[in-house]
């Protein structure tokens, strides 16, 4: 068997948390590895501003000796916005001067993309531009990020490639139970306000004296603001456990029936992936790439961005009717299953073939 072609990829250690670095292990786990060697240099391992400026460091010095050693073409280079353009784009330009060809793959929402394109100055937006024209190919990962990207930054062909589901439980669920106890998880956590933890918490307010039978575990990174901790004494079937290692979050996965996602912004994210390939109900905003992969009242409740009415009327809904969360975790899974690796591997797969 001939040797596979060597592609290094360019972002967040793989073992962190969080969305970027989930789409990576990914990669590494899918039918692309076996296609191709997928070389890690992580850019990122964590916000101390010290071990943030050494990896990044290293990183550069990685790139360097990987592309003249001769290992391999292609640098696939994963960014978000804030720090990780910066630092991404930097990256881009060594690449290129490196005489590397450069996948530059935007894993942001379109609201993040358009807010942060209005907050730079001059010397930003050059930068990024001139990171954008050094790029061979540039990805989102959704229709709506592809667009953003390109009325942001006067690009034109940004290329979509989604996220792949993660594979599920092996078991189907079967029918829920009609017994009164709904249990709900949400994973956004209360560090990032765009993934909208202050509106599930007014919209929780509103659910749980209407919907006494749902049980709500909040989890995901941050701490949790001084409402919740009211909202939790006034209504102790709502918990908040944090961060959830993998194997808790496994756990609460096939504990729960609803999945909740209440973001303001999103590129596809791989939290609301992987509810739905456990078969769950699907409660989210409507934001980004989601309603690309999930229809309202087909495979799941889909309501406005930043309205906690809306939110809690379609926590309600499910929660007194067992019938309709069967059907919309069932529709879940069988979208989850279409969305597998395999469609990604084909996609990047012919990216890399036209590069060279």
């Amino acid at each position: 068997m001939p040797d596979r072609p060597r592609v290094l990829q360019l972002g967040p250690d793989p073992e962190m948390s969080g969305g970027m670095a989930a789409v990576l292990r990914g990669l590494l786990t899918s039918p692309l590895a076996d296609r191709y060697q997928l070389d890690v240099v992580p850019t990122y391992r964590g916000p101390a501003p010290l071990q943030r400026l050494t990896v990044f460091c290293a990183a550069l010095l990685r790139l360097s000796a990987w592309s003249l050693r001769g290992r391999g073409r292609i640098v696939q280079i994963h960014v978000t916005v804030r720090g990780s353009m910066y630092r991404k784009a930097v990256c881009v330009l060594l690449a290129r001067a490196l005489r590397r060809r450069v996948v530059l793959h935007v894993h942001s929402g379109a609201v993040e993309i358009a807010s942060f394109r209005a907050s730079l100055g001059r010397s930003s937006l050059a930068l990024f531009r001139a990171a954008f024209a050094a790029s061979d190919v540039v990805l989102a990962v959704s229709a709506a990020s592809s667009a953003a990207l390109e009325e942001a930054y006067g690009l034109t062909g940004v290329v979509v490639v989604p996220n792949a589901a993660p594979p599920g439980p092996p078991e189907r669920r079967g029918p829920q139970s009609d017994g009164g106890q709904v249990q709900a998880v949400y994973l956004g956590g209360f560090a990032n306000p765009v993934k909208g933890g202050g509106v599930l918490l007014e919209a929780l307010a509103i659910a749980i004296p209407r919907a006494p039978g749902l049980n709500v575990t909040l989890a995901g990174p941050g701490e949790l603001p001084p409402s919740g901790a009211k909202l939790i004494e006034r209504h102790p079937q709502i918990s908040w456990v944090g961060w959830l290692q993998e194997r808790v979050k496994d756990e609460q996965l096939r504990a729960a029936e609803i999945f909740v996602m209440s973001s303001l912004s999103e590129g596809l994210p791989v939290a609301l992936l992987e509810a739905m390939a456990y078969e769950l109900a699907i409660v989210t905003t409507a934001v980004g790439g989601i309603p690309e992969v999930t229809t309202d009242r087909e495979d799941g409740l889909l309501v406005p961005p930043g309205d906690p009415q809306a939110l809690a009327d379609a926590l309600c809904a499910l929660t007194g009717d067992a019938a309709l969360r069967t059907r919309l975790s069932a529709a879940a899974r069988d979208r989850a299953e279409r969305l597998d690796a395999v469609e990604v591997t084909e996609r990047l797969s012919a990216i890399y073939a036209g590069l060279g």
